[in-house]
C-alpha cells in the first residue's frame, strides 16, 4: 500500500466528524503537565494541532510520518515552538525520539501490514518512559461496519462498479488482500498491547453518523480508494467510488450512514 500525492488522508482530516474522533483520543491521552506527546504517523498533522490545542500544559509534540508529503503540510498547519516533526516509520519509531509520555496512534494501525503491528506496539511501549500511555484508534478494523448498514456498502458497490464500467474497467475482486484490508478485532488490538507489556488495557468502540461529504472525503484516500476497488489509478477509483456513492445516498434517500471507531489504549 503507497501513499499517493493528492490522495493523503488530509481531505478526511478536515471534516468535523474526523475532529470529534481524534477529540476523544486527545481525552483519552491524559498528557501530564510539561510532558512529552509523540503524535506516531502524524500524517498533516490535525491530531497533532488537536494535541496542542486541547493539551496546552504539554511541553512538546513530536510528530512522526512516513510521506513527506503529509509532513510539509503538517509543518504548514502548525509553527508553534513546542511542535516538531519527523520523518520516518512507526515501526522505527523508538528510533527516532523518545523518551516520551504519551505515545498517540490516530488512525494508523490500518496502514501497517498486520503481521508488523505488534512491533509497532513494542516499539511505543519502549519509546515511553514509566507510567506513560499509548493509544490509539482505528476506523478499518473487524466490526466496524453495523449489520443494518450492510444493504447501503452492497448497494455503493454495485453503483462504483457500474461506473467503472462505463469506463471501460472494474473492480480488481481477484487479488491479495490490501493492508487496509487486515482487520482485527478489538481483542486482537487489546491482545497487541498485552504481549507489548502494557497494563490497565481497555478498549471502546463508538459509532458516528457520516454524511455525503464525510463519505466523499473519505473516497479521496488513496488506501481507502485501493482498498475499495483493487485498482491501481487513484484519479479513477476516487471518481467512481464518490459518483456510486452518490448514487446510493440518493437511491437509499439516506443523509447519513453511521460506522463504528474503535479506540484501544494502555499505560507502561
Amino acid at each position: 500500500m503507497t501513499f499517493v500525492h493528492g490522495y493523503e488522508f488530509d481531505a478526511m482530516s478536515r471534516r468535523p466528524l474526523y475532529g470529534d474522533v481524534t477529540q476523544r483520543l486527545v481525552d483519552i491521552c491524559e498528557a501530564p503537565a510539561r510532558g512529552v506527546v509523540a503524535d506516531v504517523g502524524c500524517g498533516s498533522g490535525l491530531a497533532t494541532e488537536l494535541l496542542l490545542a486541547r493539551s496546552a500544559h504539554v511541553g512538546a509534540i513530536v510528530g512522526i510520518d512516513p510521506s513527506r508529503h503529509e509532513l510539509a503540510i503538517a509543518r504548514a498547519r502548525l509553527r508553534d515552538p513546542k511542535v516538531s516533526f519527523v520523518h520516518g516509520r512507526a515501526q522505527d519509531v523508538e528510533s527516532l525520539t523518545g523518551p516520551v509520555d504519551v505515545a498517540v496512534l490516530s488512525n494508523v494501525m490500518h496502514q501497517i501490514p498486520a503481521a508488523e503491528r505488534g512491533a509497532v506496539v513494542e516499539g511505543c511501549h519502549r519509546l515511553l518512559a514509566p507510567g506513560g500511555r499509548c493509544a490509539l484508534n482505528t476506523l478499518f478494523y473487524e466490526g466496524a461496519v453495523l449489520p443494518r448498514t450492510r444493504p447501503f456498502y452492497a448497494q455503493w458497490l454495485r453503483a462504483t462498479r457500474e461506473v467503472l464500467r462505463e469506463a471501460g474497467s472494474d473492480l480488481v475482486l481477484a487479488r491479495s488482500r490490501p493492508v487496509a484490508m487486515e482487520t482485527l478485532t478489538p481483542a486482537q488490538h487489546e491482545e497487541l498491547f498485552a504481549a507489548a507489556g502494557f497494563s490497565r488495557i481497555k478498549s471502546e468502540e463508538a459509532v458516528y453518523a457520516w454524511t455525503l461529504e464525510d463519505w466523499e472525503a473519505l473516497c479521496r484516500y488513496s488506501v481507502f480508494v485501493e482498498g475499495a476497488t483493487g485498482i491501481d489509478d487513484p484519479a479513477l477509483g476516487s471518481e467512481a467510488l464518490t459518483r456510486g456513492l452518490r448514487a446510493t445516498f440518493e437511491r437509499l434517500e439516506l443523509t447519513e450512514v453511521p460506522r463504528r471507531w474503535l479506540f484501544v489504549w494502555g499505560d507502561k
